[in-house]
């Protein structure tokens, strides 16, 4: 089951590239595939599956797009 993940910003570099697509298993959330991207779940503020946001443990559906936003700081 494809899905297509879009890195923003500091998360980029993680990927090898600006948009990523994975063949998941059925039944995989958001924090499994940060897990298997070696994306530290702590890293990513906002997760938005289709364009809306989403918590971590939303369950994956064939052809979802998933952005990763990350936390941004300064001062």
């Amino acid at each position: 089951m494809p899905v297509q993940v879009v890195p923003v910003g500091l998360l980029r570099p993680l990927l090898a590239s600006d948009t990523v697509t994975l063949d998941v298993g059925a039944g995989k959330t958001v924090a499994q595939l940060l897990d298997e991207l070696g994306v530290q779940a702590d890293l990513v503020a906002m997760v938005l599956v289709n364009g809306r946001q989403a918590p971590k443990d939303t369950v994956l559906q064939d052809g979802d797009v998933v952005k990763l936003i990350p936390f941004v700081g300064g001062g």
